[in-house]
């Protein structure tokens, strides 16, 4: 892959976590309480490698909670469909 096509496939995966996690909003920082949209950008950008190195979803999973302990399993399940989906 070029620079370019890595920068942009980075981008995708970033875009599709923030907005799951904006979504779900698991720390009660988004969705619920009409939060920018970005609000979850260091924490996705946290979780990205984590969950995009995991090759199972009960390893992504485990990495899931590691960051939201309280996440429940639509979260971990939407994350690991975009991980998935975005390969």
């Amino acid at each position: 892959m070029s620079n370019h096509e890595l920068k942009h496939a980075y981008g995708q995966r970033l875009e599709a976590v923030m907005k799951i996690l904006y979504d779900h909003d698991p720390d009660g920082i988004g969705r619920s309480i009409d939060t920018p949209a970005d609000e979850y950008r260091d924490l996705a950008t946290r979780l990205l490698p984590r969950l995009w190195a995991a090759r199972t979803a009960s390893a992504a999973g485990q990495e899931i909670c590691k960051l939201f302990p309280s996440a429940e399993q639509t979260l971990i399940d939407a994350l690991w469909a975009v991980r998935q989906r975005l390969v």
